[in-house]
C-alpha cells in the first residue's frame, strides 16, 4: 500500500485529500464516524507464531465482540520463541503512539533457566548495562533457585529486549529455555488469563498505559532540556 506514492509508516494518519492505492490500484475510504477503537490483551504461548488473524477472529467469536474490518496490529510483539502478554488493536494511530513510548516502560520479564546459576551471576546481571555494545537497562532481579540445573528468575527491565536478556546469559552458559512477559508498563498478565485467550483491554488499564507514557515523556525532555546556562 502506498499514500501519495510511498510507503507509509506505521500508523500514518490520513488527510482527506490523500491517494491511497494498493498494489497499484486506487482504493477509496469511507469515514466511519462511529468506530470504537479495539484492544485486546492476548495470552501467547513460548513458540507458538502469533497468528493476528487466528487470534482475532477468536476473540471476537469468544468475546461476542462485532468483527474488525481494519487490520489488526500487535504493539511491541515479542519474539515466536518467547510468549506471554501481548498487545493487539485494530487502531494505528494508538498503535504507533504507544509504541514509540515503549522504550520508556518497565517490563517485566519471567525466566526459566538451565545451567548453574548463582547469586554472583544474578548481582552481576542487575549491573549489566549492554550485551554486546547494545545498552540494556536492568532494574531487577530476583532468582528462585531450584534443584539441579532448573531456575526461575523475575526481572524488570527498561528498553532492554528480549534477545539481549538471552544472549546476556547464553555467553555465561546458562540457557534461557522459556521467556515469558508478564507485565508491559501498568497492564499485567493476569493468571485468570489461559494461554490461547484474549480479553478486552479495560479503559482504565488504556488510560494508565497513555498516562504512564506521557508522563515518561515529560520526565525525559524535562531531565534533558538544556539549563539557562546551557543555553547562554
Amino acid at each position: 500500500m502506498q499514500i501519495n506514492g510511498e510507503v507509509p509508516a506505521l500508523g500514518a494518519k490520513l488527510a482527506a485529500r490523500d491517494r491511497i492505492t494498493l498494489d497499484g490500484r486506487p482504493v477509496r475510504l469511507h469515514a466511519d464516524k462511529g468506530k470504537v477503537p479495539r484492544i485486546l490483551l492476548f495470552h501467547r504461548s513460548p513458540g507458538e507464531a502469533l497468528d493476528l488473524k487466528a487470534a482475532t477472529s477468536r476473540a471476537a467469536e469468544h468475546l461476542n465482540l462485532p468483527r474488525s474490518a481494519g487490520r489488526w496490529l500487535a504493539i511491541q510483539p515479542m519474539p515466536p520463541v518467547d510468549g506471554g502478554l501481548e498487545i493487539l488493536t485494530d487502531d494505528g494511530s494508538w498503535a504507533h503512539r504507544i509504541s514509540q513510548g515503549a522504550h520508556a516502560l518497565t517490563i517485566d520479564y519471567v525466566l526459566r533457566m538451565r545451567g548453574p546459576l548463582n547469586e554472583t551471576l544474578v548481582e552481576e546481571f542487575r549491573g549489566a548495562t549492554d550485551c554486546e555494545g547494545d545498552p540494556m537497562s536492568i532494574l531487577k532481579a530476583d532468582a528462585q533457585f531450584g534443584e539441579g540445573f532448573n531456575h526461575w528468575l523475575n526481572v524488570t527491565v527498561r528498553a532492554t529486549r528480549p534477545a539481549q536478556v538471552r544472549h546476556w546469559w547464553a555467553a555465561r552458559g546458562i540457557i534461557v529455555s522459556r521467556l515469558m512477559r508478564v507485565r508491559f508498563g501498568p497492564v499485567h498478565l493476569s493468571r485468570e488469563l489461559p494461554r490461547g485467550h484474549s480479553r478486552a483491554m479495560l479503559p482504565s488499564e488504556r488510560n494508565a498505559l497513555v498516562n504512564e507514557i506521557d508522563a515518561a515523556k515529560a520526565a525525559y525532555h524535562a531531565e534533558h532540556q538544556p539549563t539557562p546556562e546551557q543555553q547562554s
